[in-house]
């Protein structure tokens, strides 16, 4: 019985075993539904189902191991794939960037040039997707196991998203450990990700996930699903999906004990447990033990060293005899008592003659008037802070303001931008003298963002077959088509 694991094959396996001690009807760990929709997994379908739909933001779904990713997306799946156009990239799309490329070729076919690179390859698919939404066909790319493919393929696919119009492109749903968000956030603001956490399950999640399943095999609810079983499944499956399915046969059969863990492939862990195995940590608490007591004897003795009373030091007392204190009578010659000590008399004041008296004038002198406080100095007013300097561009000809840009129609082409006025300037120098670049000042992150663009044209097709013919001397291949609205 020590060698058998909880998916083992032998004697048929453990499902004849639970049928033949519960009757069940068929194998309640292997029905793949009901859609389990409880612990946030509805809300996530939800939000997949409304998020892809609208576009403007790539999906992120992380979780960890086995807490149900891959079975959100085929729900997705089942869901939408008479609306939207799916395409799931495999895992063999992931390996390089070459890869990806290889794999959006076959996708959009004849409207990616033979020619590209591989992140021209990625920019003319999203562009491909744009013209089909614009017809109807609204396309989702699900990337799963994002995590495990290559880092330059995960970011060349998301790069390519955010330089397309996110409104009209293929969607991205990326899913993945946690990890994967963090990777993700370094390359794209997150404010332009929405993340969609997968928790495991507790121990009512187990109860609802399982209680459907035993009842449609014919299970008795009660005794599959009493306490004590759910809090063994809870412990050994972690709220795991893929662990529950592993691990529950073995606590219906009594196969595994509660304090196995998370081993879900040993019956118990009775035997293992040796003095050996447990000698180090006895001694490691023996050692914490006496620490502790010698450091509680320690603190226990200052305490009483600080609660001792004071000693009284003795007063000497003197008593003195003489013609201004009682005499001690003959029957108390041998005990002498103590009187409270008397005042001494005053000093006789020696006779003096008279001598005539002097003016006061004479013989003191005059007492000066002490000088009077010097009032405290009032606290000086705190400065006011100077106001910060306005902004005075280096080319006031071909500066535009941002509020005056954004009331501008139609669509341009934004060539450069950055957090410093001297890269449109490099531009402008470049340009000769070209009449249709200006540039303005916006905010990024908190810091100044500079972007020169170029032109204004009426529709957004004109304004890219114009980014197609730009003047040689500006040296700028892909510019990025948008409205002026956008800005």
């Amino acid at each position: 019985m020590a060698r058998d694991t909880l998916n083992s094959l032998e004697d048929g396996g453990l499902f004849p075993r639970l049928q033949q001690r519960y009757g069940l009807r068929g194998n309640p760990l292997d029905m793949d539904a009901p859609f389990y929709a409880g612990a946030g997994r509805q809300q996530a379908l939800e939000s997949l189902r409304h998020l892809c739909g609208f576009g403007d933001m790539a999906l992120v779904v992380t979780g960890e191991p086995g807490t149900g990713k891959t079975r959100l997306l085929a729900e997705f799946v089942r869901h939408e794939a008479g609306r939207l156009d799916i395409h799931r990239i495999p895992a063999s799309a992931l390996t390089s960037a070459h890869a990806l490329a290889r794999d959006l070729k076959k996708v959009a076919r004849s409207a990616i040039s033979e020619d590209a690179d591989a992140r021209g390859v990625v920019q003319d698919y999203f562009r491909w997707s744009e013209t089909r939404a614009q017809r109807g066909s609204r396309q989702v790319l699900l990337v799963d196991d994002a995590g495990q493919g290559a880092t330059e393929a995960v970011q060349l696919l998301l790069a390519g998203y955010l330089a397309a119009d996110r409104s009209m492109a293929a969607v991205p749903v990326f899913a993945g450990e946690p990890p994967l968000y963090s990777m993700l956030t370094e390359l794209a603001d997150s404010s332009r990700l929405h993340h969609i956490a997968l928790t495991p399950l507790s121990l009512d999640d187990i109860r609802a996930y399982l209680q459907p399943r035993v009842e449609r095999a014919g299970g008795a609810e009660k005794q599959l699903l009493s306490l004590a079983n759910l809090k063994k499944i809870h412990a050994l499956s972690e709220g795991r999906f893929s662990r529950i399915r592993r691990v529950t046969p073995g606590v219906w059969l009594d196969m595994v004990s509660a304090g196995a863990g998370g081993s879900a492939g040993l019956p118990s862990l009775s035997g293992v447990l040796s003095v050996r195995t447990l000698r180090w940590p006895a001694l490691a608490l023996v050692l914490l033990g006496g620490s502790f007591w010698f450091v509680s004897q320690q603190y226990n003795d200052a305490v009483r060293q600080s609660e001792k009373p004071p000693k009284v030091e003795p007063v000497r007392k003197s008593i003195t005899i003489g013609p201004d204190n009682p005499e001690v009578t003959e029957g108390n010659s041998g005990t002498v008592e103590r009187m409270p000590e008397a005042m001494p008399a005053p000093e006789p004041v020696p006779e003096t003659t008279e001598q005539p008296l002097q003016p006061v004038e004479e013989l003191s002198e005059p007492v000066e008037p002490e000088p009077e406080p010097e009032p405290e100095p009032e606290p000086e007013p705190e400065p006011e802070p100077e106001p910060e300097p306005q902004f005075t561009p280096a080319n006031a000809d071909a500066f535009v303001p941002l509020a005056e840009l954004r009331q501008r129609e139609g669509w341009t082409l934004q060539l450069v931008a950055g957090q410093l006025e001297q890269t449109v300037l490099n531009v402008l120098e470049r340009a000769n003298g070209e009449n249709n670049l200006s540039y303005t000042l916006g905010e990024r992150q908190g810091e100044p963002w500079f972007m020169l663009v170029y032109g204004q044209y009426q529709s957004k097709d004109e304004a890219r077959a114009a980014g197609e013919n730009l003047p040689g001397a500006l040296r700028i291949d892909n510019p990025w088509v948008r409205s002026f609205d956008s800005f």
